[in-house]
């Protein structure tokens, strides 16, 4: 059975979370005198700032290597990954790589061929029919999947805006202004909405998200739900945790090629293998002229006495009504003009 986390509409912030890490937190104060909370506080603050160079010197390295998260924010995207899609007797988010899915999406631009729209038409799956017995061949064709085509020029533009951001894309700027504010990239969305994951965490429950057992995991992520994200007018009101929901099923089940589905195992949970072409899920048998449903994957279910010998297809006779209904449709079809269809 899959365990599936179904994102809520947005509440209003929920009193456990402080409203420093609420989205619509009030501006802080700027008072002089400080508590002994808020003395620990702005330690934490000059810590963190300290930190900064090691923080720019992991996205240095991750850029480096074509990747763009650092150790710890795909640590935290993992945990919070598998708390939308946990595991049991199958495997969860990150044994299906999806944390791989989401990185090779955000740094999909970085390379010559962009691996946004697999080739094709087949993936090398399933093999070519052979009609002559009406059975699976043996031979398979290449993986097409593989090949990435070039993206045109409004694609790339497209995908660059929408990874990116407005502010990295200046040529769409005048044209973006009239849908409301500037459009923040998917890149930027990842790095603060982990931080803030971690924030949270760090806030309510004493140490960062993957670290806190999955009891309190589940606990933050229904705040992380409720109230720390602001629904983004530019994505149709979704917040960072929907974005992540979303994310998380198409690493899971897209095809493997993207980056996640790892093995087919998404699919193999579901009883399914995919892309099922060129084999088809029924084969033609030239030496009886007739189709052929695959055992294994048939198309329906046949009636039991429709059913003909090696797993043929032997339709009843149409009864008078229906017959009636049959020869209606070719006589009005034979009398409509082609050019008019």
């Amino acid at each position: 059975m899959i365990r599936l986390r179904i994102p809520r509409a947005p509440t209003s912030p929920p009193s456990a979370l402080p409203a420093e890490l609420r989205w619509d937190a009030p501006p802080t104060s700027v008072a002089l005198l400080l508590t002994r909370r808020e003395v620990l506080k702005a330690a934490s603050v000059v810590a963190a700032a300290m930190s900064l160079p090691l923080v720019r010197t992991e996205q240095a390295w991750a850029r480096a290597r074509g990747r763009y998260f650092t150790a710890r924010e795909r640590i935290t995207l993992g945990a919070l990954c598998d708390r939308v899609f946990p595991a049991d007797h199958d495997p969860g988010a990150t044994a299906l790589g999806v944390v791989k899915y989401v990185e090779g999406l955000l740094t999909a631009l970085g390379v010559r061929h962009p691996p946004i729209f697999t080739g094709g038409p087949f993936s090398g799956r399933t093999p070519f029919a052979d009609a002559a017995r009406g059975v699976p061949g043996r031979k398979h064709p290449r993986n097409a999947f593989k090949r990435f085509p070039a993206l045109t020029p409004r694609q790339e533009l497209a995908w660059r805006l929408e990874l990116y951001g407005t502010a990295e894309v200046p040529e769409l700027a005048a044209f973006e202004a009239q849908f409301g504010p500037p459009k923040v990239g998917l890149r930027d969305i990842y790095r603060a909405g982990l931080q803030k994951v971690d924030d949270v965490a760090q806030a309510t429950a004493g140490a960062p998200y993957a670290k806190l057992s999955t009891t309190d995991q589940d606990t933050v992520f229904g705040l992380l739900d409720a109230g720390a994200f602001a629904p983004d007018p530019r994505r149709n009101g979704a917040t960072f945790i929907d974005i992540v929901i979303r994310h998380t099923l198409e690493g899971c089940f897209a095809a493997p090629e993207y980056g996640g589905n790892f093995r087919t195992r998404g699919w193999t949970m579901l009883g399914l293998e995919g892309d099922s072409q060129p084999l088809g899920y029924s084969i033609f048998d030239t030496t009886t002229g007739a189709y052929v449903e695959r055992a294994d994957h048939p198309m329906s279910t046949p009636n039991p006495d429709e059913l003909g010998p090696g797993g043929t297809i032997v339709p009843r006779p149409l009864t008078a009504d229906g017959l009636a209904v049959q020869t209606s449709i070719a006589t009005l079809a034979s009398i409509i003009p082609v050019d008019t269809v």
